[in-house]
């Protein structure tokens, strides 16, 4: 009897985890999530595991798979050389010869399907570089990869929410003269020969929260006053006032830089404390005072 108390104690411990897990989007261990992956109202434990051996010779032995409900659905491995001699262009191994760790997470990469995926993002070992990322559905008892993909960026993370899975959005940092870091939204397209940017005829970018959990995005403040214009030329004739030294504002669209008379010039969708919005130069040119024409900094 009291082993049969146990056993059924011990049944309530685990559901009522489980609930709590689900509730509260926590995990069950550093390598376990409770998630409904294949949307039939039933929740699957995962586990994941990595073992990672840096050889002496710099290249990389490594390991990983996926057990869901106790069954290993998927396993990927084998010797990285840290200088191949052949590389074939968009595979992920290829890419890994400075993998450092393997972290997955839950997500719903196509909120008008039932279910959700799992994204292994594969980090490098210098300042937390994603190398790629590997996207996961789960159907009838088998883990495929759906997407693979690589931001080419110094850091970057996926929304969790996204349409449709031909495409993927990937938020990533980048480095715009005279403004500083910048988070902005880049597309990329499932083709045959797997994910490419999708191409941008605008030029203009969404930008994105510099970090997923915050959601807010980065705030600035003119460093000194910059003229606004109702349009992104920002010609005379679109000018629809003054943007005052020392005011703060959000950048919610850019336009990456270009060259233009030694000087590089970025165009910048803004919204200031007060919810004017227009659009701002933003370049690197300095006056015959030596101070700078149209600078903005980070808040």
């Amino acid at each position: 009897m009291f082993n049969g108390l146990k056993m059924v104690v011990g049944g309530m411990m685990v559901a009522g985890f489980v609930a709590a897990a689900s509730a509260f989007g926590i995990k069950a261990s550093d390598n376990t999530l409770i998630a409904d992956l294949d949307g039939n109202g039933t929740e699957e434990i995962v586990s994941y595991d990595e073992n990672i051996d840096h050889l002496e010779n710099g290249d990389i032995n490594y390991s990983f798979k996926f057990t869901i409900e106790g069954k290993t659905v998927y396993k990927e491995g084998g010797l990285i050389e840290r200088y191949p001699e052949v590389t074939e262009e968009g595979r992920l191994h290829d890419k890994l010869d400075h993998l450092k760790t393997i972290a997955v997470s839950v997500a719903d990469i196509n909120p008008g399907k039932e279910g959700k995926e799992l994204i292994a993002k594969y980090y490098a070992d210098v300042d937390d570089i994603v190398l790629g990322y590997k996207v996961f559905r789960y159907n009838d008892g088998k883990l495929n990869v759906v997407s693979e993909f690589y931001p080419n960026a110094s850091h970057s993370y996926i929304p969790t929410a996204q349409a449709d899975n031909k495409y993927i959005k990937v938020n990533v940092e980048e480095y715009i003269d005279a403004i500083g870091k910048v988070w902005i939204t880049r597309t990329y397209k499932l083709t045959k020969n797997g994910f490419v940017e999708k191409e941008n005829k605008s030029g203009k970018y969404n930008v994105a929260p510099a970090r997923y959990e915050e959601n807010k995005l980065t705030k600035y403040v003119a460093a000194n006053c910059i003229e606004m214009f109702s349009d992104s030329s920002c010609l005379v004739d679109y000018s629809i006032g003054m943007l005052q030294e020392g005011e703060k504002f959000v950048i919610k669209k850019i336009i990456f830089p270009t060259e233009y008379n030694g000087n590089f010039i970025s165009f910048a969708y803004i919204k200031t404390a007060s919810g004017l919005k227009g659009w701002i130069m933003v370049d690197n040119t300095i006056d015959e005072m030596g101070q700078p024409v149209n600078a903005v900094a980070v808040k």
